[in-house]
């Protein structure tokens, strides 16, 4: 019997040693599975268009939810550093995944420009979207009612942002150095100067002239009592600039958006 007992203590080692291995590779795991898969069927893509824009072979035409790829040059404007990088490792995540992937649209199912929004995920059920952030090919961005894997895609740009890898080798521009002519996606860091509140909206004014707007029906989501409060605070911003009645503008639509720095 002894011979027996010294014979199962080795085997009871190593199950306890795999058994506490498995524990401690839990969190990496659940981390690494965030994001909650399309498991839809896989259909074919024809091309990738950009970083965050496909193709189908079916013709429709799908841009990414929860993720902004620098923009590629067109009609002799010059494309945007890291445009390409995006497109490529886009290209690779299909190309692994033997040129199909599982779509799974939108609550808002459309954009202004007629592309599909959707979630895709790879033959292994990835998350593109993860993977390309993971990766430092774009920002997260989170624009509702489309909020699903919100979480998990900014963790996944988290990951990216600490190891500086792809957008995130530079850090954000300030806002007070913009001309006042730039459109398009922009990430930005600078120091709220004023904050005002209209009928439809709270403004938060940044040093050099960038309004911030937050609709008050956006604004529940930010639990701010008191606007006034964000008076002096510090804070990085991304979205889409635009221009309207003279004044440079972005809208910030989830507080995922603005982020305070003191």
């Amino acid at each position: 019997m002894a011979m027996q007992t010294d014979e199962k203590a080795p085997q009871c080692g190593a199950f306890l040693f795999a058994l506490l291995f498995c524990l401690l590779m839990l969190p990496l795991t659940l981390q690494a599975s965030g994001c909650q898969p399309c498991n839809a069927d896989l259909q074919p893509v024809e091309r990738v268009i950009d970083g965050d824009t496909l193709l189908m072979r079916s013709g429709d035409k799908l841009r990414l939810i929860g993720i902004n790829t620098p923009e590629l040059g067109h009609w002799g404007k010059p494309g945007e550093p890291g445009g390409q990088a995006a497109k490529a490792l886009l290209q690779r995540l299909v190309r692994e995944s033997d040129g199909s992937l599982a779509i799974c649209p939108g609550v808002e199912r459309e954009d202004r420009y007629g592309r599909q929004l959707v979630h895709l995920s790879n033959i292994n059920r990835q998350s593109i979207a993860a993977r390309l952030l993971r990766q430092g090919a774009g920002w997260a961005i989170a624009v509702p009612p489309n909020l699903r894997n919100n979480r998990c895609y900014f963790a996944a740009e988290s990951e990216a942002r600490r190891e500086q890898l792809g957008v995130w080798k530079r850090s954000p521009a300030s806002a007070s150095d913009l001309d006042g002519d730039e459109t398009g996606f922009h990430h930005l860091r600078g120091r709220i100067a004023r904050v005002g509140e209209s009928r439809s909206a709270v403004w938060m004014n940044l040093e050099g002239g960038l309004a911030l707007r937050i609709t008050w029906k956006d604004w529940q989501a930010f639990r701010i009592d008191d606007p006034q409060a964000l008076v002096e605070r510090n804070v990085e911003a991304r979205g889409w600039l635009y221009k309207r009645k003279g004044e440079q503008r972005l809208r910030i639509r989830h507080p995922s958006a603005l982020r305070l720095l003191d």
